[in-house]
């Protein structure tokens, strides 16, 4: 889903980029931008030991780890790809939309009910006709205004996922996204800055953001659970009043923070080697899923991951979440049917001339190839 990413959309529509950034992206000079070196670096085979001081600020730095998350839909020498977050949320608002379509129809039904029998363009068959229709052009425009665009339209007849690939032997990030937010790009990796602590602005408004110091950092505090990675390209040119080259996406699942900037960072900085090897609970599903599919690996992930820590077993809360969640699994699988999976053009050659598989889950052979461009 595209919650996030809508958002900041709608504010650089309504407000124009500054705004959308200062507010909304929280991309300002009060914001700590981590650079593609800011990181621990491995020692040298002739450099000297680091000082007590340097490993005092290394202990500050977090470790590249996915900590459990599923994040990652392709592992090998020349790239990593992952996606954004929130997917868990579109059964939800699958629910809404059919309890939407059924209030849609009580005006429709109501009509139906009522005009038949009537003579036409008698006094009676006008007021029913106006009452009626009335009520369902304000449901109708009230659906439309309202919900659509906010909560139905990141989630449905758009791409399924966003596809990020970082692509260390290119130097390159490709990113595929709808048209309304950004469309598909290609962006130089050397150029990217990285917020860690993004959190979205909830009740604070962009001038209480803008002049209050203690707003900014509740906001910095309040990303916790609804922290994500947020990734930034400023302009190649910052007095082009067209802003040329700027960018942002939002990468990772929803609790994202400094260890999977760490983990992209020292990917492409050092290799699939410096990184721990995504684990079987740290992958992402290719393309559409089925309903045992997404129970699996979506909505019960975090129960199943809590049973193999304590090393008892299947637990009676898993078994609770399974009854709580069996008859959303379906709804999610209908709603991804709603929309269409996103594939990189031939022509980027993101792949380096190795085509990769566009459904599934897990690791993908091969892992290593020579690069073809």
């Amino acid at each position: 889903m595209f919650l996030s990413e809508n958002s900041y959309w709608q504010e650089r529509r309504s407000r124009g980029t500054p705004q959308a950034l200062a507010y909304f992206a929280d991309i300002h000079q009060h914001t700590r931008l981590y650079g593609i070196h800011e990181g621990a670096k491995p020692r040298g085979a002739n450099e000297p030991k680091i000082t007590r001081k340097e490993k005092l600020e290394r202990r500050e730095i977090a470790r590249p780890q996915l900590h459990g998350m599923r994040a990652v839909f392709d592992f090998n020498e020349h790239f990593i790809e992952l996606s954004n977050a929130e997917e868990e949320k579109r059964s939800l608002s699958f629910m809404l939309l059919i309890l939407t379509g059924l209030i849609l129809c009580l005006p429709l039904l109501g009509l139906i009910w009522s005009v038949p029998g009537k003579e036409v363009f008698s006094q009676r068959w006008i007021l029913n006709m106006s009452i009626g229709g009335g009520m369902l052009l304000l449901v109708f425009c009230m659906v439309y205004f309202l919900a659509w665009p906010y909560l139905f339209a990141p989630a449905f007849f758009t791409s399924l996922r966003a596809r990020y690939r970082f692509n260390r032997t290119t130097r390159k990030v490709y990113a595929l996204r709808p048209k309304k937010y950004g469309g598909n790009v290609m962006l130089d990796w050397d150029r990217v800055q990285a917020h860690v602590r993004w959190a979205p602005p909830t009740s604070w408004t962009a001038e209480q953001l803008a002049s209050d110091e203690t707003a900014r950092e509740e906001r910095l505090r309040s990303a916790g659970l609804d922290s994500n990675l947020l990734l930034y390209w400023p302009p190649l040119d910052a007095n082009d009043p067209e802003r040329k080259g700027e960018d942002v996406l939002w990468v990772g699942p929803t609790g994202s923070d400094e260890a999977l900037w760490q983990y992209i960072r020292t990917y492409m900085e050092e290799g699939m080697h410096a990184v721990p090897t995504p684990s079987e609970r740290e992958w992402l599903h290719k393309g559409f899923s089925g309903p045992g599919e997404h129970l699996e690996e979506t909505v019960m992930h975090g129960s199943h991951m809590r049973d193999d820590i304590v090393g008892k077993g299947t637990s009676g809360a898993t078994y609770g979440n399974y009854a709580a969640n069996f008859l959303w699994a379906p709804l999610h699988s209908l709603a991804e049917r709603l929309c269409y999976w996103p594939t990189f053009p031939q022509e980027w050659n993101s792949d380096c001339g190795q085509r990769r598989r566009e459904s599934g889950i897990g690791p993908e052979e091969p892992l290593r190839w020579v690069s073809r461009t």
